[in-house]
Order: C-alpha cells, then sequence, then structure tokens
C-alpha cells in the first residue's frame, strides 16, 4: 500500500475526530453548525471509480454518525454528496484539465473549485438539515440554519484548502 493511502486514511480518521468531538459541538447563534468532513469527499481524485466514491462518503457519513449517535443522518448526506460529486465534476471544472487529477485551487483555479464546493456542499447541507429537521413546520428557521452552516462549512473547506491537503502527489 503506497503512502498516499495512508495519508489519505489518517486524514479520514481526522476529519471524522474533529466533526465528532469539535465542529459538532459548534452553534453559532444557536443556527450555524459547521459541516467540514465533506471536504475528504471533495478531495478524492477526479478518476475514482464513482462505487468506491459511494463507499467511502456512505463510511465518512456512518462514523460520523455512530460517534455523534445522529441516526443515519450524516451518512445520508454525504452518500448524495458523494453521488453528485461526480456531476458536479463535470459541470464545474475546465475542460483542458488531464483524465487524473485531484480537484484544488491549484488544479480547478479558484473560481471553479469554489463552484464545485459550494455545488457540493449546497446539496449536502440541504438534505442534511432536511433530514434532521424532518419536517416543514417552520420553513424560515430551517431555511437560516441551512443557509448559515453553508457560509460556515464552506469558509472551513475554502480554509482547509489554503493548507493544501493534496494526498494524490505521485
Amino acid at each position: 500500500m503506497s503512502s498516499k493511502w495512508y495519508h489519505q486514511i489518517l486524514f479520514f480518521i481526522l476529519l471524522i475526530l474533529l466533526q465528532v468531538w469539535f465542529f459538532s459541538r459548534i452553534h453559532l447563534f444557536n443556527f450555524a453548525t459547521p459541516l467540514p468532513y465533506i471536504y475528504f469527499i471533495a478531495k478524492l481524485p477526479s478518476n475514482m471509480n464513482r462505487n468506491v466514491v459511494l463507499l467511502l462518503s456512505f463510511l465518512l457519513g456512518f462514523f460520523i454518525d455512530l460517534f455523534g449517535y445522529t441516526m443515519g443522518i450524516n451518512a445520508l448526506a454525504s452518500t448524495i454528496a458523494g453521488f453528485s460529486r461526480y456531476y458536479s465534476l463535470q459541470l464545474f471544472t475546465p475542460k483542458d484539465l488531464p483524465q487524473k487529477y485531484t480537484p484544488s485551487v491549484q488544479t480547478l483555479g479558484s473560481t471553479f473549485f469554489q463552484r464545485y464546493i459550494g455545488f457540493i456542499l449546497l446539496i449536502h447541507e440541504f438534505v442534511f438539515f432536511l433530514v434532521e429537521t424532518f419536517s416543514l413546520f417552520d420553513p424560515v428557521i430551517l431555511l437560516i440554519r441551512f443557509l448559515s452552516s453553508f457560509v460556515l462549512t464552506f469558509i472551513l473547506v475554502i480554509v482547509f484548502e489554503r493548507f493544501n491537503f493534496n494526498f494524490q502527489k505521485e
């Protein structure tokens, strides 16, 4: 097994632990909860098999649910985000890229990367908060929680990207 897989496994575990022990306890103004673990799914190589992406997405959400006692909400939201990843790569990446690349600011450019991340986060946050509330009883509160968490998570993912966690270098 090459060292890039060890780095990815370590990154996978680190994001789960950060989400469960730190980020899940943050509720800014009782609305915004950051969910930056989705960054792992976004940073998977572009040529990775879609079934493997779905499996890793599910496992990421499953372990966060397991340790965070959230009963499958994260598994569902991250699996749907993993499913939408392929389509967001098709929509928001330049056509002149090689077949094998890791989505990052360096490979996609800042604008395309932000659109790519934003699309995945919108889908993830929407599914997460819709399933978590399981009701449209108070749509204004749902919309505020969704948008505030989206903005907070987007900022955190961009900050993570500044550290350039690119483990797929040859």
